[in-house]
């Protein structure tokens, strides 16, 4: 590595705990609009905006303070924000749904009725318990989905933004 060279793991640190803040501050603003059991397309893409577009920006940043960049850098900058960022997720999100907001899970499975009843109003009262049981018992996935699928995310965003802006 030249001295004058950025190291990958280090930015890819600083900007994947700059995304997770930018997400708990997604997040405040969720709750402060009343919003956070909402589950529509529109929240979930700004969702999806605010892990890309970070991604994407760490990788511009990293190329314009090391006046280059390869497609492998590229990417470990990506998958670096990517992992880092679904880490301050993880542990926000356990925080915030088991002692920050204690009436989460009470809330969760409240909207989650209201919603089963809504798109399919000939569901029987037990295959609606079944169904919010069901969650319940897996609601422990949602850890190592978030995991993987910001890993995903990061991979491709950052595969993608390394051939477009990689030095020829």
């Amino acid at each position: 590595m030249k001295p004058h060279q950025i190291e990958v793991l280090k930015f890819g640190t600083k900007y994947g705990i700059i995304t997770g803040v930018i997400g708990m501050i997604f997040t405040a603003v969720l709750i402060s609009l009343n919003m956070l059991y909402n589950q529509s397309v529109e929240i979930s893409l700004i969702g999806l905006l605010v892990l890309i577009t970070p991604i994407i920006l760490s990788i511009y940043i990293f190329k314009k303070k090391n006046n280059s960049l390869t497609t492998e850098q590229a990417i470990g900058v990506g998958v670096i924000t990517a992992l880092v960022s679904a880490l301050v997720t993880i542990l926000f999100t356990y925080l915030l749904t088991n002692f920050i907001l204690s009436d989460f899970w009470d809330k969760t499975e409240v909207y989650d009725r209201i919603l089963l009843l809504e798109q399919n109003p000939t569901i029987t009262p037990e295959q609606v318990n079944d169904n919010i049981e069901m969650k319940r018992k897996m609601s422990w996935i949602r850890y190592p989905v978030i995991l993987l699928f910001n890993l995903c995310i990061g991979f491709v965003v950052s595969l993608l933004s390394g051939i477009v802006l990689k030095t020829k």
